[in-house]
């Protein structure tokens, strides 16, 4: 099973949200966003940051494949 992201760039997409934005917001590092953008593992307290800084869940960022 992976995980896939393809949700979290449509949510950034919408709110007009740079993805360097989306980094200094959840103060998240590069190389996270990197792992993000390649679909890798990244850890829950990362995927929590990212869901307090854009007020969501994360059914709405992430999906399993």
């Amino acid at each position: 099973m992976s995980v896939e992201y393809s949700k979290l760039w449509d949510i950034l997409k919408n709110r007009n949200m740079k993805k360097i934005e989306l980094q200094k917001a959840a103060k998240i590092s590069g190389n996270i966003l990197a792992r993000l953008g390649n679909n890798e593992y990244v850890s829950m307290e990362t995927i929590e940051k990212i869901c307090r800084t854009l007020d969501c869940s994360a059914d709405d960022i992430l999906q399993f494949k």
